[in-house]
C-alpha cells in the first residue's frame, strides 16, 4: 500500500459558475472550524453538493492532506462504504487501511449524498473521528445522520426577490440568467423579463434543480410558455445533466428519491399534509392523518420534506412543505385511494376550528385566534373549496363560513368571507337554521360594503326564517342587521330602535360578544342623533373589552367613546383617544380608517385645517387598503370638515395636502396620524412609481376583470390563458399594491379614476 501525495485531493472542477449561497459558506466554514462533523441537509436538488464542493474548496490551505470528495450517491450496499472511501483516497483494503491511514492526517472528508446510508455512515463517521483527531467530515444527506458531535446547517432554496420593486434579482433570478445564457447566447435580465422570470423561480420555490432544469427549457420555449406549463412542473423539468446521477436528472426523480427512502407511515404522512396548503402544526397535521403523527412529522423533518419555523400560535411550531414536494405528495394521495378521506378530515378540523373561533374569540385569546386563523387561511380556503364540490359537504361550509364571520370583518377578508357565504347559499335553498346564519352574516357584510339592495334581499328571507323558528337568537340578529341598515340609510330613529330590541334579545341570551357589538353600533347611532346617552353606551362596551381582556375588540370601543368625547367638544381628549386605537397597530384597516377619519375631525375641531386635509386623505387610503365603504352619515362629517379646511386654507392647499396622503401605504398612515404636528407633508407619499399602482398593462387588464367580479377560471377563459397564469397574475397584483382580497383591487381601481384632491370613503 502507498501513500497518496501530500496536499493532494480529488475535488472535482466546477463546470458551471457557482452562484450566492454567502451566508451559507460562511456559516459551513465556521462550523467546521469550530466542529469535526457537519453535515448539510436540505431538499433534494437545493444545491447541497455545490456548497460542499465550493467549502472543501475554501477550506484546502487548511487540510494539508487535501480535501477529498466521496460520491456515494450510486452506492447501494452499506458494507461497501469503508472500500468506497478508501477507493477515493487511493486505497485498496477498505476500512483497515483506511483507519490506519488517516489516523496522523489532517484532512477534509466530503461524504455526498448519504441520505440512503444514515445508519452505516453515522456509524463509519464515529470510529474515523475517535481515533483520527485530524480529520474532519463535512456531509450532504437528504436526512441527518444524527451522529455524537454533528453540527446540522440547512441549506434553504436560493433568495428570491423580496417584492417586485426590490432592485437586487435575488439569488434565484440570477442561477436562471445564468443558466439560460448558456443555452441561450445573450439572454440577460431585463425590464421586460423580469418579472416573468421572478415569477419562474418563485413557482420552483427557488430551488436550483428546478431553476437550472426550467432553464434548460429555453432551447424551445417561450419564458411565457416555460411559465404556463409549470402547472404541470414534473412532465415539464425532465431534461437534466445526463451524467449526474439518475435521481438528479429529473425533478420528479429527485422528489421521488426522496419519497422512496420514508417509511410507508412517513409516505402516508407526506401525502396526507400535502391537503394543508398553507402549512401546519403538529394538532392538524394529526387531524388529517387520523392519529398521533409526532413522531413521523419528525422524521420528515429529519429527511428535509418539512420545514420547520417557529409558530405564534401557543408558541406552537409551524410546518410546511415546499411547493414541489407538496404537490408531489398531492399526487401520492390521488394514487393511495385515501383523498377522500384525508380531505374529509381536514373540512373536519378546519370546522373544528371555525366553532372554538365563535366560542372564544371575545376574550383573552382574542388576538391569538385572529392571528391563528390568518395562518390557517389558505388551509380555510382548500376545506371550502372541498366542501363545495360534488364530493364535498355544503352544510359543513355553511357552518364554516358563518361560524368565522367576525374573523373575516376584522381581518380584512370581509370580500372573501363574502364570497364563500354567497357561494354556500347559492348551492342550498332549504329553509333551514343554518341558511339563516348564513343569510344573517351574509348581510352584515353586504351592509358593510354598502350593498344594501342585496342585503335588504336576505334581511327579509332571514326574518322569515326567524320567524318560522321561533328562533330568539336568530331574531336578534335580524334587528341588529335592519337596524344597521336603517343607519346606513339615514335612518336613525329608525335604526336606534332596531338595534335596542337586538341589545335587549342578546343581553337575554347570554350573547356577550354580540352584547358588544351591538353596543359599539348604538354608541355610533346615538353619536349622530347627539344622544349624550352614547357615550355611556360606548364606555360599557370598553368596560367589557377590559373585563374579558378582548384587545381587538378594545380598538372598537375606543374609537365609540373619542367620537363621544369629540361630540361634547373635549377635542384633545378625543384625539389622544383615537392615536391609542392608532398605536396598537393591530391590521384592522376597517377601523384604521375610521380612527384617522376621527383624528381629521379633531384636527379641524382644533384649528388644525391643513393636518386635517393630510388626515383625510390618509383616511381615504385607509379605506381603500380595507376594501370596505365608509357608511354615509361619517361621510357627511367628513365633508364637512373639507370644507371647513378649505375655507380657510383655500381649494389648493387644501388638494396638496389631501393628495399628499391618498395614496398612502399602511405604514405611512400609520406614522402621519400618530404625528401631533400639524405640519404638511414633504412630498406626496406614493405607494408606487411608474404606471398606476406599478402594475403592468396585463395585469391592469386583469384588475379590470377582477373588479367586474370575475373569477380566476372567467378570466382565464375569457383572455385564454391557463388558470394558474391568471391566478399568479392576481397574486402578483396583490403584491404590488400591499392588498389581500380582490374588493380591494376594485376599491383601488375605482378610486384611482377618481378626480385627485377630493376626500372619498371607499
Amino acid at each position: 500500500m502507498s501513500d497518496p501525495p501530500r496536499n493532494s485531493g480529488n475535488l472535482p472542477a466546477e463546470l458551471t459558475s457557482f452562484v450566492g449561497r454567502r451566508t451559507e459558506l460562511s456559516e459551513a466554514k465556521r462550523l467546521l472550524t469550530g466542529s469535526r462533523l457537519v453535515t448539510l441537509t436540505g431538499m433534494g436538488g437545493v444545491g447541497k453538493t455545490r456548497l460542499a464542493l465550493r467549502t472543501g474548496a475554501g477550506l484546502r490551505r487548511a487540510f494539508s492532506d487535501g480535501v477529498w470528495f466521496v460520491r456515494l450517491a450510486e452506492l447501494t450496499d452499506p458494507a461497501l462504504l469503508p472500500s468506497a472511501i478508501a477507493a477515493e483516497l487511493g486505497l485498496r483494503d477498505g476500512i483497515p487501511a483506511l483507519a490506519q491511514y488517516v489516523e496522523d492526517k489532517r484532512l477534509l472528508l466530503i461524504l455526498d449524498n448519504c441520505e440512503h446510508l444514515v445508519d452505516a455512515c453515522a456509524v463509519l463517521v464515529d470510529k474515523l473521528l475517535s481515533s483520527t483527531p485530524g480529520v474532519r467530515i463535512l456531509v450532504t444527506s437528504r436526512q441527518i445522520l444524527r451522529a455524537d458531535g454533528e453540527q446540522v446547517l440547512v441549506v434553504p432554496p436560493l433568495p428570491l426577490p423580496a417584492g417586485p420593486h426590490e432592485p437586487r434579482h435575488g439569488e434565484a433570478v440570477t442561477l436562471f440568467a445564468d443558466r439560460a445564457a448558456g443555452v441561450l447566447p445573450g439572454f440577460a435580465i431585463d425590464a421586460g423579463n423580469r418579472e416573468l422570470v421572478t415569477h419562474i423561480c418563485r413557482r420552483l420555490d427557488g430551488v436550483p434543480l428546478a431553476i437550472e432544469l426550467a432553464a434548460v427549457r429555453l432551447r424551445v420555449l417561450s419564458l411565457e410558455q416555460i411559465l404556463h406549463r409549470l402547472d404541470d412542473r414534473f412532465r415539464l423539468l425532465t431534461t437534466g445533466n445526463r451524467t449526474a446521477p439518475a435521481r438528479q436528472q429529473t425533478l420528479e426523480a429527485a422528489i421521488a428519491w426522496s419519497f422512496e427512502l420514508c417509511t410507508p407511515q412517513e409516505k402516508a404522512v407526506w401525502a396526507a399534509t400535502s391537503v394543508l396548503a398553507g402549512g401546519f402544526d403538529l394538532e392538524a397535521a394529526e387531524a388529517v392523518c387520523g392519529g398521533e403523527a409526532l413522531d413521523l412529522v419528525a422524521a420528515l423533518v429529519d429527511k428535509s420534506i418539512l420545514i420547520r419555523r417557529d409558530g405564534t400560535y401557543d408558541r406552537s411550531a409551524w410546518y410546511r412543505m415546499l411547493e414541489t414536494v407538496r404537490e408531489y405528495g398531492g399526487l401520492k394521495l390521488g394514487e393511495s385511494g385515501q383523498a377522500g378521506t384525508v380531505h374529509a378530515r381536514h373540512v373536519g378540523y378546519v370546522a373544528g376550528l371555525a366553532r372554538r373561533y365563535e366560542k372564544e374569540s371575545f376574550g383573552p385569546q382574542q388576538l391569538e385566534w385572529i392571528e391563528r386563523l390568518r395562518r390557517e387561511r389558505v388551509n380555510v380556503r382548500v376545506a371550502l373549496e372541498h366542501c363545495l364540490t360534488p364530493a364535498g359537504n355544503v352544510d359543513q361550509a355553511r357552518e364554516i363560513a358563518a361560524d368565522l364571520r367576525g374573523f373575516w370583518y376584522a381581518s380584512g377578508f370581509a370580500a372573501e368571507g363574502r364570497r364563500w357565504l354567497d357561494a354556500v347559499l347559492a348551492l342550498d335553498g332549504e329553509p333551514t337554521r343554518g341558511r339563516a346564519r348564513a343569510l344573517e352574516a351574509c348581510a352584515y357584510m353586504a351592509l358593510q360594503s354598502g350593498e344594501h339592495v342585496v342585503a335588504h334581499e336576505m334581511l327579509m328571507e332571514l326574518r322569515a326564517l326567524a320567524e318560522r323558528f321561533e328562533d330568539e337568537l336568530l331574531r336578534a340578529g335580524y334587528a341588529q342587521c335592519s337596524g344597521l341598515a336603517r343607519f346606513f340609510e339615514g335612518d336613525l330613529v329608525g335604526g336606534r330602535a332596531r338595534l335596542e330590541r337586538a341589545l335587549e334579545g342578546y343581553r337575554r341570551l347570554g350573547q356577550q360578544r354580540q352584547v358588544f357589538a351591538t353596543l359599539i353600533l348604538l354608541s355610533a347611532v346615538t353619536f349622530f342623533l347627539e344622544d349624550p346617552a352614547g357615550a355611556r353606551l360606548a364606555g360599557e362596551a370598553l368596560e367589557m373589552c377590559e373585563t374579558r381582556q378582548a384587545s381587538w375588540s378594545k380598538m372598537y370601543a375606543l374609537w365609540a367613546v373619542a367620537i363621544h368625547e369629540w361630540r361634547r367638544g373635549a377635542h384633545g381628549r378625543a384625539a389622544s383617544l383615537l392615536r391609542e386605537v392608532v398605536v396598537m397597530r393591530l391590521d384592522d384597516r376597517t377601523q384604521l380608517a375610521c380612527a384617522v377619519g376621527g383624528l381629521a375631525w379633531c384636527a379641524g375641531a382644533l384649528g388644525q385645517h391643513e393636518r386635517a386635509a393630510g388626515l383625510l386623505g390618509a383616511a381615504q387610503s385607509a379605506w381603500v387598503l380595507s376594501g370596505g365603504t365608509g357608511a354615509g352619515p361619517y361621510r357627511a362629517l367628513d365633508e364637512q370638515c373639507a370644507e371647513r379646511a378649505r375655507q380657510v386654507i383655500g381649494a389648493e392647499a387644501f388638494a396638496a395636502a389631501f393628495d399628499a396622503t391618498a395614496r398612502a401605504g399602511l405604514d405611512e398612515v400609520i406614522s402621519y396620524a400618530l404625528a401631533e404636528k400639524a405640519s404638511k407633508p414633504a412630498r406626496p407619499v406614493r405607494r408606487h412609481a411608474g404606471p398606476p399602482g406599478g402594475l403592468t398593462p396585463r395585469e391592469r387588464e386583469i384588475a379590470e376583470l377582477i373588479a367586474e367580479g370575475l373569477s380566476n377560471r372567467e378570466i382565464a377563459a375569457r383572455l385564454v390563458i391557463a388558470q394558474r397564469t391568471a391566478e399568479t397574475h392576481v397574486e402578483n397584483i396583490l403584491a404590488k399594491l400591499g392588498f389581500t382580497s380582490r374588493a380591494q383591487i376594485a376599491a383601488w381601481l375605482a378610486e384611482h379614476r377618481a378626480p385627485q384632491g377630493q376626500p372619498r370613503s371607499t
